[in-house]
């Protein structure tokens, strides 16, 4: 039955997801060709891109257990980050868009449903990225979304936390933009997807499992002058709050 579950799964989540990438495209398409408002457009892709998530869920096993309350204004939502799976977890909670590297802009079907979506794509190098993420942030808040950003940069098994890159919280601290941390578990922590590790090997071992259970923890909403310190204190949250879920998880 495993490996059954994995074929499957293995089959059905590309095809899915090109199947909704075309739809997106198409639907952006149409609505310009309709002279429908750039907002209206927007409203129309995220409501399929919901579809999408919840159907891939049920594909994928995926069971996400919610703790706290999600923010109830536009923030820059900071989680942690453990898997891939992350980015078909949070935006179930609240309308959301991504922050990611420009080097993922151009992967087939991930960066072209992503562009669509309205991802802020951020040069790392580039000095002036971060006058075009401050611009890019204020956007999506005005059209009312939140937007996530990992700031470790990359998938850890965890729970210890890796270093926080610190540009998104100068971002954040010279603009008054709001921080909602957000901590993310696994039951079976090994689903991380690290190093150098082959996929194909990685999905026999983990998509054969009948579910996949995911906790998402929302903190408090953290607002500071000073990025050091905003640095400290979303850290320091999530980190404590990922030993919690840890610790429960590991007892269950």
């Amino acid at each position: 039955m495993r490996l059954i579950r994995v074929f499957i799964r293995l089959i059905l989540f590309p095809l899915w997801a090109l199947l909704c990438t075309f739809g997106i495209v198409l639907i952006l398409l149409f609505a310009f060709l309709l002279g429908r408002k750039e907002k209206a457009r927007q409203r129309a892709v995220h409501k399929l891109f919901r579809v999408f998530l919840r159907i891939t869920h049920l594909i994928m096993g995926v069971r996400v257990f919610w703790h706290g309350k999600p923010p109830s204004a536009p923030s820059v939502v900071m989680g942690n980050h453990r898997s891939y799976l992350d980015a078909v977890v949070l935006p179930t909670s609240f309308p959301v868009v991504f922050v990611a590297r420009y080097e993922t802009k151009s992967w087939p079907i991930i960066g072209w449903g992503a562009t669509a979506l309205g991802t802020i794509w951020v040069k790392r190098d580039k000095k002036e990225s971060r006058k075009a993420t401050r611009t890019a942030v204020k956007e999506r808040f005005d059209n009312g979304y939140g937007v996530v950003i990992f700031p470790e940069g990359t998938t850890h098994k965890g729970p210890e936390l890796l270093p926080y890159r610190k540009g998104i919280f100068y971002t954040c601290a010279e603009n008054g933009f709001q921080i909602a941390p957000a901590a993310i578990e696994y039951k079976n922590p090994n689903i991380a997807w690290v190093g150098n590790e082959w996929f194909i090997p990685h999905a026999f071992r983990h998509f054969g499992s009948r579910y996949i259970d995911t906790h998402v923890s929302f903190g408090p909403v953290f607002k500071n002058t000073d990025a050091e310190k905003l640095i400290v204190e979303v850290r320091d949250w999530t980190q404590k709050e990922c030993y919690r879920l840890r610790g429960i998880l590991d007892k269950n």
